[in-house]
């Protein structure tokens, strides 16, 4: 495992990796550029560039975490393991803030410290 120096915590297999924000807005420009010039809706084009990058172990940000809940994250990363509508969409878990079990989205359950996840965050 190595670990992505983009986030404190977060350890993804060798060869994965998060893009920034800028490296996935080029990404995205990219998109949809290649959409307008084939026709193409720019929306669907963004898909499945994200659905295609995720399926190589290359990942978005993930987005800033609801604080009323349990600020845990997690990445599902491995396309063995997850379908193309879940692979690579961040969860974040819905329990209380401070609770003393596996994290749990509703979707996926993770257990602290599982390759792909991120902790939860300390309450300011």
């Amino acid at each position: 495992m190595s670990k992505n120096q983009t986030y404190s915590g977060l350890h993804l297999p060798d060869g994965m990796r998060v893009l920034s924000a800028a490296e996935m807005r080029r990404v995205h420009d990219a998109a949809s550029a290649a959409a307008r010039r084939h026709g193409v809706r720019g929306y669907i084009a963004a898909e499945i560039v994200f659905d295609a990058l995720a399926t190589a172990g290359v990942f978005n940000e993930p987005l800033s975490p609801d604080p009323d809940t349990c600020t845990a994250q997690y990445l599902p990363h491995d396309p063995a393991e997850f379908d193309a509508d879940t692979l690579g969409v961040w969860q974040q878990c819905d329990e209380e803030p401070g609770h003393d079990d596996d994290h749990d989205s509703g979707e996926i359950g993770w257990p602290e410290g599982a390759p792909g996840s991120l902790p939860p965050k300390a309450a300011s």
